[in-house]
């Protein structure tokens, strides 16, 4: 079943969708959307066991922050399984997330393999800040996390955006995502004052605790047309130690154009990877096809695809499957990630899940397995033949699942104890469970060594490590289901 609000103005998957026989409800707006699943819900019989699969394709990504922070009443989650998104996640997954089985027509931001070893980083710049832009973003944030960064705290993904009103869009991101930024590295500099001057925000435990988020922000009040703006872009698209990439989204499709072709001659000569936002893309696709712009890659809502949600929550419920095998070892029991999934059981654990915040945890996994198999030196086309993984790559890629997780849950909402929440926790370990559920306050937001044991007595770093463990598995299962 597709719920989906018309402000998207999605024609083309509603058609998609239709014509390959699915239940499709096209609705005035994200009320309307809800108080349908509402209705779906009540008429569903669930007396099978099984729950109505449902994509809630939403408006506004406010609707969605809700959805993926508080949740869905339970009466709802028990008889729907629910994947919300809005058009501009959802093409922002498109653009940034591999899948086994879909071919991906878009450069990752990590274009060359970045190990534990590398100097690189990868920088997205996003110029404008459009509902598309903020999604980029926040996907970006989900998908780019690398081995580098467990040997050097400074070498941490980098996203930049500039706009000619850069504030209000820093405003509403830093409060939606209060917990992130409270936590991050982030600089904002106005090029329009006459004596610009940086100004760095510091994570409110930098001098207490270890850096644990790998991720920093960057918030340019100007336009790529600013001299000083376009000497930057000339140095990063130049500097070795940096994959950039560069996603121009306003709103206005014109000057998209005019700004993905008006770059600095340096970045297409050193074929920077160029995203350009265009929902009639003809004319641009001529121009790139060939010369000086092939780097230019335009990208709009007909590139979107349900079926990417679908291959999503496939490897989602595969994560989810391999979390329950290692939740249930007994303490001392070798840490091992299952020998086969059972396909039978992945519906009932899947539902067992308990919320919808609960489950996207589960897909923000499943969108790094991809990055995580090229950190290693793989691409998606030898993922078949790919088996197992050595233990120097576990333990390294072990590290990089905790920061992943950790920028994923200050997204999702919770945030670190504080300093007295820690002693109430060290006193009594039954406090953990009780924070995280009450208060969104999750004891393990912290840095990869200073990981301590929960109720059962394991180390909570046992459980990254047997997701590492079981990807090949995971991967070899969705690409044969």
């Amino acid at each position: 079943m597709l719920i989906i609000s018309t402000n998207n103005e999605n024609n083309s998957l509603v058609a998609r969708e239709k014509a390959a026989g699915e239940l499709v409800f096209v609705e005035n707006d994200d009320n309307a959307a809800i108080r349908r699943l509402e209705n779906e819900a009540k008429k569903y019989d669930d007396s099978s066991g099984g729950r109505l699969e449902c994509y809630l394709v939403l408006n506004d990504l406010t609707s969605l922050w809700l959805l993926q922070t508080v949740g869905l009443p339970k009466e709802i989650e028990e008889k729907v399984d629910v994947f919300a998104t809005t058009m501009e996640d959802l093409l922002a997954k498109t653009i940034f997330v591999k899948l086994p089985n879909l071919k991906s027509a878009f450069p990752s931001l990590d274009r060359m393999s970045i190990s534990r070893d590398s100097e690189t980083t990868v920088h997205l710049v996003i110029v404008g800040f459009s509902a598309q832009a903020e999604a980029l973003a926040i996907n970006a944030a989900l998908v780019a996390h690398y081995p580098n960064y467990c040997r050097d705290t400074r070498l941490r993904t980098r996203i930049t955006i500039i706009d000619e009103h850069v504030y209000d869009g820093k405003d509403r991101l830093t409060q939606r995502y209060v917990h992130l930024f409270d936590n991050s590295y982030y600089r904002t500099i106005d090029l329009y004052d006459a004596n610009p001057e940086c100004k760095l925000q510091h994570p409110m435990y930098e001098k207490s605790r270890k850096d644990f988020v790998d991720v920093e922000w960057e918030f340019v009040n100007g336009n790529i047309r600013n001299a000083a703006v376009r000497q930057k872009l000339t140095e990063w698209s130049s500097d070795s130690r940096q994959q950039l990439t560069i996603a121009i989204c306003h709103a206005e499709q014109n000057k998209n154009f005019s700004e993905a072709f008006g770059l600095p001659e340096k970045i297409y000569k050193n074929e920077i990877s160029i995203l350009c936002y265009a929902e009639d893309d003809d004319m641009l696709r001529i121009a790139i096809k060939e010369g000086a712009y092939t780097s230019i890659y335009p990208f709009g809502k007909g590139c979107c695809d349900i079926n990417t949600l679908r291959v999503l929550k496939s490897l989602a419920q595969r994560v989810n499957y391999v979390y329950n095998h290692c939740f249930s070892l007994a303490n001392g029991d070798p840490i091992t990630a299952p020998s086969a999934i059972n396909e039978k059981v992945l519906g009932s654990q899947w539902k067992d899940v308990g919320s919808l915040p609960k489950q996207y945890s589960n897909i923000f996994n499943a969108m790094t397995l991809g990055t995580k198999m090229h950190s290693l030196g793989h691409t998606s086309d030898d993922w078949k033949e790919y088996y197992a993984l050595t233990l120097d790559e576990i333990n390294t890629l072990t590290e990089v699942e905790h920061n992943r997780w950790s920028v994923e849950e200050l997204i999702l909402g919770y945030r670190p104890v504080t300093d007295e929440e820690q002693k109430l926790v060290e006193k009594d370990i039954s406090q953990k469970k009780i924070l995280r559920n009450t208060k969104k306050v999750h004891y393990d937001l912290r840095a990869f060594d200073d990981l301590r044991a929960d109720s059962t007595g394991k180390n909570v770093n046992v459980y990254d490590m047997a997701l590492i463990q079981g990807i090949p598995l995971i991967i070899k299962t969705c690409i044969t289901d």
